[in-house]
């Protein structure tokens, strides 16, 4: 178990916040499989929420699921993310707020938001602080090790010191983007500088790796592991996958896609989510090329079904 604030969960892990990817549709599906401790929203940004804009008030809302919920914002203006938390804590039902520190989308970046807030230390103070002073929810931030240099350790002091209950580090640095391999060996150092949880995050794609990590670090964020296998988080909580159970998702997710999108973003939603399914499994250059020159929606569902049958267990 794992303890963030007040809320305590049943498992030490965490779907990773994606953009564009962990919307309705994959928290559903990940609820439904079973196994993981937290959901994270895709990033939601402060200034939208606080100005109530209606494609951000539709990415906010909320369903009912038996996973715990938090909402990720990104902004560089404290006072954005202090109205948009206050928005969050009165108006939904998330479990907890996240603020990402860790985007190095250059659009993000230059706007002082995500990785940005890294090498503006003042300002990622001030946001943290904000934050905290407008909700009682549990509070996470997402760093990564530094934006061209490494001062995590500073940078989660801070963090801890303005109020977070945990830190979720990504081993990689913001000039990184996601090259080279993380750097786990710092999760030690940054842990005994710390009183709050730290969660890891980078490269998580076996349960074997997995295991092996939560050795160094009190929880795991999951992303691009999660996206090429939706069973991590169960069988890191040792419950076995079966072909039936590949069967039945790719059914589940292109029927949650069909009730959560209009026609035309279908197939764009459904390529999204498995040019990440092959990245394990046999054969995947020719898969992907079929479901990327596919032409509609249902011709790539067909495809998906046929190359995932359902299997009837002895």
């Amino acid at each position: 178990m794992l303890k963030i604030g007040s809320l305590t969960l049943a498992q030490p892990t965490v779907l990773a916040p994606m953009a564009g990817l962990t919307d309705h549709v994959l928290r559903q599906l990940a609820d439904e499989i079973g196994g993981c401790g937290l959901l994270v929203s895709e990033m939601i940004a402060a200034e939208g929420l606080r100005r109530r804009n209606r494609r951000t008030m539709e990415m906010i809302a909320s369903s009912s699921l038996r996973t715990p919920q938090f909402i990720q914002l990104f902004g560089a203006n404290p006072e954005a993310l202090s109205e948009a938390a206050a928005i969050v804590s009165a108006e939904t039902a998330y479990a907890g707020i996240d603020i990402n520190m860790g985007c190095p989308v250059p659009k993000v970046v230059r706007s002082g938001a995500g990785s940005g807030l890294l090498r503006d230390l003042p300002r990622l103070a001030a946001v943290v602080a904000a934050t905290r002073r407008s909700t009682a929810l549990p509070l996470t931030v997402k760093v990564r090790l530094g934006f061209s240099q490494v001062n995590v350790l500073e940078t989660t002091r801070i963090i801890e010191q303005e109020g977070a209950d945990a830190v979720a580090v990504h081993f990689r640095l913001k000039s990184d983007g996601y090259t080279g391999s993380a750097r786990w060996d710092l999760a030690a150092a940054i842990r005994e500088n710390l009183r709050i949880p730290l969660l890891g995050n980078g490269d998580i794609m076996t349960p074997v790796f997995a295991l092996e990590k939560l050795k160094t670090v009190d929880g795991l964020l999951i992303g691009r592991g999660a996206l090429a296998n939706p069973f991590i988080f169960r069988e890191i909580a040792g419950q076995a996958t079966s072909e039936s159970d590949w069967g039945g998702y790719v059914r589940r997710l292109a029927a949650l896609i069909a009730e959560h999108y209009p026609e035309r973003k279908r197939l764009g939603k459904l390529k999204a989510f498995t040019r990440f399914l092959v990245l394990s499994r046999p054969g995947s250059r020719a898969w992907k090329r079929r479901i990327f020159l596919s032409q509609d929606f249902v011709e790539a569902r067909g495809f998906l079904e046929e190359t995932f049958p359902l299997v009837e267990e002895p």
